[in-house]
């Protein structure tokens, strides 16, 4: 066979489904209120403690305004959660996120290089873990996947990886 590179139509590039991309699993989001739930109690615990050892009211103002602070990351990280998706295709993943700049990488299963499964402590308490997918080129990391999700996942980049012909590209 001989090597063609021909142009395809704009009506035949391939199209990624929209409603395809699936959403990571609910506990996720909630893995993510409680550390932030977490956090904010530390910072009002140390805020209270500085300000009885030392009279004043300079450590609840502090603690204040880093509440605020975390009340805002709190909000943008549900609107984040809520944004990410993955979606598999015959010779691909996708992996969505963003809500003002919406960021899509597709890496192709012949270019993976290595996967691997994390959880963290929160992660097993929750059942989830991320899923990281190596290539040559840039990688992705699909956090909060249900932990039988990131196996099969896993499974089946693992057995495609390597196994398109080059020419399929």
């Amino acid at each position: 066979m001989s090597f063609s590179n021909d142009p395809i139509e704009r009506g035949d590039l391939p199209v990624l489904n929209e409603s395809a991309f699936h959403q990571l699993d609910p506990a996720h989001l909630t893995a993510s209120r409680l550390g932030h739930l977490v956090f904010l109690g530390i910072v009002v615990a140390a805020a209270t403690a500085a300000s009885i050892t030392f009279g004043s009211i300079v450590p609840g103002i502090v603690a204040l305004v880093l509440a605020v602070f975390v009340a805002i990351s709190y909000g943008r990280m549900v609107l984040d959660v809520r944004h990410i998706g993955w979606q598999v295709r015959d010779h691909d993943i996708s992996y969505r996120r963003g809500v003002l700049v919406r960021t899509v990488q597709t890496l192709p299963f012949v270019r993976v290089q290595h996967t691997r499964i994390t959880r963290s402590l929160v992660q097993r308490r929750f059942g989830l873990s991320t899923l990281h997918v190596n290539t040559a080129g840039p990688d992705i990391a699909i956090e909060g996947l249900a932990a039988e999700d990131a196996e099969r996942l896993k499974a089946l980049i693992i057995e495609r990886a390597g196994d398109l012909d080059d020419a399929v590209l």
